[in-house]
């Protein structure tokens, strides 16, 4: 067989004596199927029950016990070995509470594992440094329960075949202590995101206008080369040609627009030349009255008018300087270099026009003058101005922008620090409310409690940060309310009223 056993000698008892010295070895039965009145005696191998023995042997056995009912392993197998109704239902019986014990032990185990991940969690949680001592010991307090409540689970697993209603009772402590515990972190990483936010908004005027200070330098670098007609540096330019289209309007006229020369005209003009205007009124010349005119530029236009009317030179002897009271067209012309001249210096450029205003100044000054050499040297000199000048323009514009920017924000700066400012004084006001409410919720609680309706808050209870707190021993001690401080202080072993109510003045005298 199976487990090497001995089978018995049908019909014929064995020496007795021998069986019986072998112990719990040895034992008769009728369950091979021999017939009624052929027992059988046996021996079965070291290390196997009588059970799981009797089990094997009966498994072709249609009435055998092993066909009743596999669980049945933990029954009380004295009693009568016939097939048995009420013994059957008894081993359905102990099946299912056997198995609805084994759930839930399995299911003891998994919660096991829950309650150590949720330590580990707060573990974590509690590692910042974004919580403040209040929240640090709601954490704490939360977290001991979760470690106490592990310790407990573990010993049970351990003892083993624990009753429906220990295990009942446990896993209804394990729902209260993880909600508890959920509940109290959501809580303090609601208040951490609250106070993070609140931080945020108060530096969120910094970053706006710092945002909006590198939106209008970006939208500067658009456009370069033009100038905005909306600027101070456009509307001061716009004035600038209307006046270079009267100053030309004038040369024209006194010179091109009527028979022979009206120098009264032409001076007209050309005195309200500078160095502002010089090159705008070149240009203006250049554009749209020297296709009339048959002349190179307006230099070559005063020249023949010069010539025409009056062909005697004024030769200034007082250096590279505007000649305050032009006598002819040379002295106009002469003022005209000077003008371009000082607005070189202005724009860093006259090191670089140098030999071309030596050629004006050179022939200008002299008995025979070279005038193609000059009408060629205030070509070349107005175009480089020119240049320079726009870059500058460019330049003027950049600045005002910024510094209008720059005012914009300070106007902005100021009038957000005065929403600001109002926002916390109401915020202030609500907080004072709010605190004032959180006292008066204390003394109701702890009169409520103590059965002492008039009650009051000893002194060494104060109010931080939304937290009443108490020291005791050098320790801080805190909680958002009656009831949560009280715990505290129970928890670290002492009595809660000695130190959250005011002593009575009667007590104070005994």
């Amino acid at each position: 067989m199976l487990f090497g056993f001995t089978n018995s000698f049908y019909n014929q008892w064995p020496n007795l004596a021998a069986y019986q010295s072998l112990g719990n070895r040895y034992y008769v039965t009728d369950f091979g199927g021999q017939g009624v009145g052929s027992p059988q005696h046996n021996i079965y191998a070291d290390g196997y029950s009588p059970l799981i023995y009797a089990l094997a042997q009966g498994f072709g056995n249609t009435n055998h016990i092993s066909q009743w009912n596999p669980m049945l392993i933990g029954m009380d197998l004295t009693q009568s070995m016939n097939t048995n109704p009420m013994l059957n239902m008894q081993g359905n019986i102990a099946a299912y509470n056997w198995g609805a014990s084994l759930a839930m032990q399995a299911k003891l185990s998994s919660q096991l594992n829950n309650l150590s991940n949720l330590e580990a969690q707060l573990g974590e949680i509690l590692k910042s440094d974004k919580l403040d001592e209040s929240q640090k010991q709601r954490l704490q307090d939360v977290l001991d329960q979760v470690k106490a409540l592990k310790e407990k689970v573990q010993k049970m697993l351990e003892k083993g075949q624990l009753k429906t209603e220990e295990l009942e009772a446990i896993q209804g402590e394990i729902a209260e202590v993880i909600e508890n515990a959920s509940k109290t972190a959501q809580e303090v990483l609601a208040e951490v995101k609250e106070t993070q936010e609140a931080e945020e908004a108060e530096n969120s005027n910094t970053s706006e206008d710092t945002a909006d200070a590198d939106e209008s330098n970006e939208s500067d670098d658009d456009g370069a080369g033009s100038v905005d007609p909306d600027t101070e540096v456009g509307k001061k330019q716009k004035e600038t040609e209307n006046q270079a289209t009267e100053i030309c309007q004038n040369i024209y006229d006194g010179s091109i627009g009527c028979t022979g020369t009206n120098y009264g005209t032409i001076k007209k003009g050309t005195n309200k030349i500078n160095k502002d205007n010089v090159t705008t009124v070149l240009n203006t010349w250049q554009e749209q009255y020297q296709p009339s005119t048959g002349d190179a530029n307006l230099i070559e236009t005063l020249f023949d008018e010069e010539m025409f009317w009056n062909p005697s030179l004024h030769k200034p002897k007082n250096g590279h300087v505007k000649i305050e009271n032009p006598k002819n067209n040379m002295d106009i012309i002469w003022n005209i270099v000077v003008a371009l001249d000082e607005k070189a210096q202005e724009l860093g450029v006259k090191n670089n026009l140098a030999g071309q205003f030596a050629v004006c100044y050179d022939e200008l000054d002299d008995t025979f003058v070279n005038q193609s050499a000059i009408q060629n040297a205030v070509q070349k000199i107005c175009e480089e101005v020119t240049k320079a000048e726009a870059k500058q323009a460019e330049k003027d514009v950049k600045t005002e922008k910024a510094d209008k920017a720059k005012a914009d924000a300070e106007a902005k700066k100021a009038q957000e620090k005065a929403k600001a400012d109002a926002k916390k004084a109401e915020k202030e006001q609500k907080e004072a409310k709010k605190i004032e409410e959180q006292k008066t919720q204390f003394i109701n609680d702890m009169r409520e409690i103590l059965g002492d309706d008039k009650a009051q808050i000893s002194e060494k209870v104060k109010y931080e940060n939304g937290k009443f707190v108490v020291r005791i021993n050098g320790k801080n001690y805190y909680g958002k309310d009656y009831l949560e401080l009280a715990k505290a202080l129970e928890k670290a072993g002492y009595e809660p009223e000695q130190y959250l109510k005011k002593e009575s003045a009667a007590k104070k005298a005994a």
